[in-house]
């Protein structure tokens, strides 16, 4: 082997045993895991961090996560979406669940905060064609003179139901109002203006229903209805506070900066198929609650929001 290849193989991986997997649900088939925010799909050689199935292999290795057998990848979550991720014990079960997926026979929800307050619409459908642009981040082109099922076809074809309601409300937590508080301090020392600080107070609940299963999707999504998501700050969302760095440019990844949030707020939270006759529904709260001074009043939010809307 060459001497790059050599030097490449022998950086070392990252393997943290205190990452948290939870396991939400289990049949016969497969295991639901809530996977946490920041960790990629597939290892990150760059950070020298592993991916979701990476960590969860070393961690039936190192026998800190409870099923010990295989399992398969199904489907992906971005790297900094929390939430929901099924995984198969048996590859005919994992080529029966990516055919459901692919076939949309699959219905998922995701829950976000967002730190602004609806300008265009309070609720409805995102369509448009995925583009790829700089630095890795996707816009959304809109098709209005082709048909929807020719441009369905095309793969690149973005789908989304959003529903929203106001936080402002909810008090937030007292942790959360001093940082807000202190950055407004250090805004408005600055500038006379004060809008980047008040744009980073959870102002509305959004809810989504993706038809398609695009990279970034609902991210982008939610900025093209000028409703970035908190913390997201590839997309427009506000500032990602985290106090471990993973030594990353990307901006998906939390620095070593004292920035005001922890991640972006966004959380697979509902999932529902039917696999060998058998109805299988998952819920999983956003974990969001430490943003307000009672924990139990935005998953409220949202529990009346999927009442209202889901079928």
């Amino acid at each position: 082997p060459s001497s790059s290849s050599s030097s490449a193989a022998a950086a070392p991986i990252i393997t943290p045993d205190n990452i948290q997997l939870p396991i939400l649900y289990e049949n016969d088939h497969l295991i639901a895991i809530s996977k946490p925010p920041h960790i990629p799909h597939h290892d990150d050689p760059q950070s020298h961090q592993l991916g979701i199935l990476s960590l969860l292999r070393h961690q039936q290795q190192s026998h800190t996560f409870a099923y010990p057998s295989r399992l398969y990848g199904v489907h992906r979550l971005d790297r900094v979406t929390s939430g929901i991720l099924l995984l198969a014990k048996s590859s005919t079960v994992a080529n029966a669940l990516v055919t459901k997926f692919k076939e949309r026979q699959v219905t998922k929800y995701y829950m976000a905060v967002s730190g602004k307050k609806p300008r265009k619409k309070k609720q409805g459908w995102v369509k448009g064609r995925m583009v790829l642009g700089r630095r890795g981040s996707y816009k959304l082109v809109n098709t209005e003179n082709k048909k929807e099922e020719d441009e369905m076809s095309s793969g690149n074809y973005a789908v989304t139901r959003f529903y929203t309601a106001g936080l402002g409300n909810l008090p937030l937590s007292p942790l959360v109002q001093q940082e807000v508080d202190d950055d407004e301090e250090q805004v408005s020392s600055l500038s006379s203006s004060s809008s980047t600080a008040s744009s980073a107070i959870p102002k509305t609940a959004i809810l989504f229903q993706p038809h398609t299963g695009k990279t970034h999707q609902l991210r982008v999504a939610a900025k093209s209805v000028g409703l970035p998501i908190l913390g997201d700050g590839r997309y427009g969302g506000g500032r990602v506070y985290s106090c471990c760095s993973v030594g990353n440019d990307d901006d998906d990844t939390p620095r070593d900066t004292e920035l005001l949030f922890d991640r972006t707020y966004l959380h697979a939270a509902a999932i529902h198929f039917e696999l060998d006759g058998e109805e299988v529904c998952i819920y999983s709260p956003p974990p969001f609650g430490h943003l307000f001074s009672s924990s139990s009043e935005l998953e409220d939010v949202f529990v009346g929001m999927m009442k209202k809307h889901c079928r």
